[in-house]
């Protein structure tokens, strides 16, 4: 019965509760929302269904939220904006997403919150007693699940305006606290895109970096598990020379793009994570040099991309592109494709 309740939408699983005592009680378990999230993210690489995945996306100052089969299905998007569930109308950076949590950033005060956006739960964490004055550091977040301790965290990579030194905060929602991490980042290594969170991918956050010496690109990712930072081995960089790259979440493998000057955007996915061998070239977009992300790609090879002001799918088949929303979602940004769970802020 449980195995059989574990494979259900929320929406189901909801109105499950009502038909008698037990199932209302194991539903309500924090131990089975955790297992529910962790089915539906592993079966993000293989399901052809598209139903419990959303897209959560900033625009305009505004959260909102789509569907990913509304974006593939339907000639007309359901748009939803979450302003009234949340804190108004604000500057919002998503930071990340991992087993339907979310995890934003608020400009206006720097606090940072957790957000089921599926059942309407948010919690704001503590605030960081470290000094992290904007005119002495560049802060740049990321948001994952240590298995190892069954805890959620919040990384943030400080780093020295005008000086070559990073050093990592680490927030656990298991302890309700700020540490300074025990290891070191990567000697002579800068983040290269500060604005842009980390990549949440097997217990890892990854960021695109670059080398201070000679300028060649690198993977920095950070093991939640062991507190480790290291650079991902054998990555691979076209021939023609990438003038920027750009990292994303794939149905749960790390995706890079590179763009080659006045060519192509190269889509490469790591398909077994860690291993510099198994990089593979998933698809080539003519005549794109602008910001690009992979979000879902379906069996069918039409992949949705988040550009810099919006989304479209791209068909590899005839190379074209359509549109589906325009309006609900002009201007949207870091877009993340998060799962539909019942894991609760208010129970970690």
């Amino acid at each position: 019965m449980e195995e059989i309740l574990l494979r259900l939408p929320v929406k189901s699983l909801t109105r499950f509760k009502c038909v008698c005592r037990p199932w209302r009680s194991l539903i309500s378990e924090t131990l089975f929302a955790l297992k529910h999230a962790l089915i539906l993210e592993a079966l993000k690489a293989t399901t052809s269904k598209k139903s419990p995945y959303g897209v959560i996306t900033t625009s305009r100052y505004h959260l909102k939220s789509c569907c990913v089969n509304s974006l593939y299905n339907e000639s007309t998007v359901n748009v939803f904006e979450h302003d009234g569930e949340l804190l108004g109308r604000d500057y919002y950076q998503v930071v990340g997403t991992c087993h339907g949590l979310v995890c934003f950033l608020v400009d206006y005060d720097k606090s940072l919150y957790l957000w089921n956006p599926t059942i309407k739960i948010q919690q704001k964490l503590s605030s960081s007693d470290l000094e992290t004055s904007d005119d002495e550091f560049v802060v740049t977040y990321g948001f994952g699940y240590d298995e190892s301790e069954d805890d959620y965290k919040v990384v943030a990579l400080l780093q020295q305006r005008h000086q070559m030194k990073t050093d990592a905060n680490i927030y656990s929602t298991r302890q309700k606290r700020w540490r300074r991490s025990y290891t070191c980042f990567p000697s002579g290594v800068v983040v290269a895109d500060k604005s842009r969170s980390g990549i949440y991918i097997n217990g890892t956050l990854n960021w695109p970096g670059t080398h201070s010496s000679s300028s060649s690109w690198t993977i920095i990712s950070y093991d939640m598990s062991c507190d480790e930072f290291k650079e991902l081995p054998g990555q691979v960089f076209c021939s023609r020379g990438c003038f920027t790259m750009t990292l994303g979440d794939l149905r749960g493998c790390l995706s890079m793009v590179c763009y080659c000057k006045g060519a192509n955007a190269d889509v490469w996915v790591m398909k077994e994570f860690g291993e510099g061998e198994s990089w593979s070239k998933l698809l080539s977009i003519p005549g794109l040099t602008d910001f690009v992300r992979p979000l879902w790609i379906s069996d069918g090879l039409v992949v949705l991309l988040e550009f810099r002001y919006g989304l479209a799918l791209y068909n590899c088949a005839n190379g074209r592109f359509h549109y589906p929303v325009s309006d609900s979602l002009s201007g949207c940004r870091d877009a993340k494709v998060y799962v539909k769970t019942m894991v609760s802020p208010n129970d970690l």
